[in-house]
């Protein structure tokens, strides 16, 4: 679609009714000013991709004076050459800047979405914006935004359903994925000349969505196979010093799991766009401020009693079914059996403690220089159900972020392990056949028989997860 072609929507209402709060979310783009203070003084154009633009403009100055001059576009056989001979005459006029520039893309054809706090009572200049946007014949919807208690939102819904073709409730710190393409698609019911390119956008944006998911569920188990196969080696330096090498060693390893898990979080959130939240490795840590390796988190995350216990069943039945084919089957099933017990067990011991590195220094009557000291990989059967509840802690918390936040997040274990279980996207709460398929895809990791096509199967059944957890 070129430039030209694109459809235009421009956000209007007066200062401080979140105008710009309401741009920063559709448009995905947490760079929009936004502030206790009018920050929109001009028009301010932010395109989504190729598929639709909004124009944030300066909230109204003199409304009720405006409308004296306005009136007679209600009578006129072309209702916007008034507007247009309005700009003319105060484009130079300090009293009307705004009124001037706002009207600039209602002038060039834009769609209008007026946005009203209903925490803020109904005013007499407030009556004669929404009489001036009637005026303009455009297709325009409002929304109701709040920032307090909506103690006015009666008298401000009889207003606004007098001038407009639909009012819609629109919390712009609060509005998700399918709030914003339900708002896209209400638009083009009331724009009939640009019915066909809203939806169109609707189409798109919806397939770039499931991108993202894709994308999501590529970086979090490309994640899990980098950590459970990670590995790190040195040689011996002083047989001397072993033991302070063998500390060294383990501090590293430590350090290079987190770096990868920091690495993917930051991943997740460049593929959501968002550019005010980060995840550091320095300072204090934003979004999981407790780490991978603290008690907290293995006491809160990961999969707990008997799902750890399936899981580590499926591995070790694996091996019993060997042993009943090693005896022609003369043990009727009973290693399978046994060797599911022995497995479950060995899952559920220790599963809520964080494991601790061990170095594996190979057996010699002497320590000899060159030796190769070994920590890793971590095979605490708990270890990537806790890497993925992170994960998708992040996930979670970035695809439902609304862009117009400007908090600074932080969550420790517990409020983390709160908010998978209030979204349902805790790894503990996954549909059993997902559950099973990724048991199945760790044992795989672990052995290095992860190939590309047991990878992009559970790509697949991760993402459609996905898409159920960000609604």
């Amino acid at each position: 679609m070129s430039p030209s072609d694109l459809p235009v929507i421009a956000i209007l209402g007066d200062v401080n009714h979140g105008k710009s709060s309401v741009v920063a979310t559709l448009a995905e783009d947490d760079s929009v000013g936004i502030g206790a203070f009018p920050t929109t003084t001009q028009c301010q154009r932010f395109r989504v991709r190729d598929l639709v633009e909004f124009v944030d403009t300066p909230g109204f100055q003199n409304a009720r004076e405006a409308l004296r001059e306005l009136k007679d576009a209600g009578t006129a056989s072309n209702p916007l050459s008034v507007f247009r001979d309005f700009v003319a005459r105060h484009k130079d006029d300090r009293f009307f800047v705004h009124e001037c520039r706002l009207l600039e893309p209602v002038l060039a054809g834009a769609s209008l979405l007026y946005v009203v706090d209903v925490a803020q009572p109904l005013e007499p200049r407030h009556e004669a914006e929404t009489e001036i946007l009637r005026l303009t014949g455009a297709p325009r919807i409002a929304l109701l935004n709040q920032t307090g208690e909506p103690r006015y939102r009666a008298e401000w819904e009889a207003r606004l359903r007098q001038n407009f073709s639909a009012v819609l409730d629109f919390d712009a710190h609060r509005a998700d994925f399918s709030n914003r393409l339900a708002l896209l698609e209400a638009l083009a019911t009331v724009d009939l000349p640009g019915k066909s390119k809203l939806r169109a956008a609707v189409a798109i944006l919806q397939r770039d969505r499931d991108d993202k998911l894709d994308t999501t569920a590529r970086i979090i188990i490309d994640l899990l196979s980098d950590l459970l196969t990670c590995k790190h080696v040195e040689a011996l330096r002083d047989p001397m010093r072993v033991a302070a090498q063998r500390r060294e060693i383990e501090e590293r390893f430590r350090e290079k799991l987190v770096a990868r898990e920091i690495e993917a979080h930051r991943e997740i959130i460049r593929a959501f766009a968002h550019q005010r939240v980060a995840v550091r490795d320095e300072g204090p840590r934003e979004w999981l401020s407790d780490g991978l390796f603290v008690e907290r988190t293995w006491s809160l995350l990961g999969l707990s009693g008997w799902r750890l216990l399936a899981a580590g069943a499926g591995g070790g039945a694996l091996v019993g079914a060997k042993i009943d084919l090693l005896f022609g089957g003369a043990t009727w099933g009973l290693g399978a059996a046994l060797g599911g017990a022995v497995g479950g067990g060995a899952a559920l011991a220790g599963s809520r403690t964080a494991p601790g590195f061990k170095v594996n220094v190979p057996f010699f009557s002497r320590a000899i220089v060159g030796t190769e000291l070994v920590a890793g990989p971590i095979t605490h059967d708990n270890f990537p159900w806790i890497v993925l509840d992170r994960a998708l802690g992040i996930f979670v918390s970035v695809s439902r972020r609304a862009h117009a936040r400007q908090d600074r997040e932080t969550l420790d274990a517990a409020t983390l392990a709160a908010r998978l279980q209030a979204t349902k996207a805790a790894s503990d709460q996954a549909p059993d056949d997902l559950r099973k398929a990724l048991a199945k895809a760790f044992r795989d990791m672990r052995k290095n028989r992860f190939n590309d096509d047991r990878r992009d199967a559970t790509v697949n059944a991760l993402r459609d997860w996905l898409r159920q957890i960000s609604q």
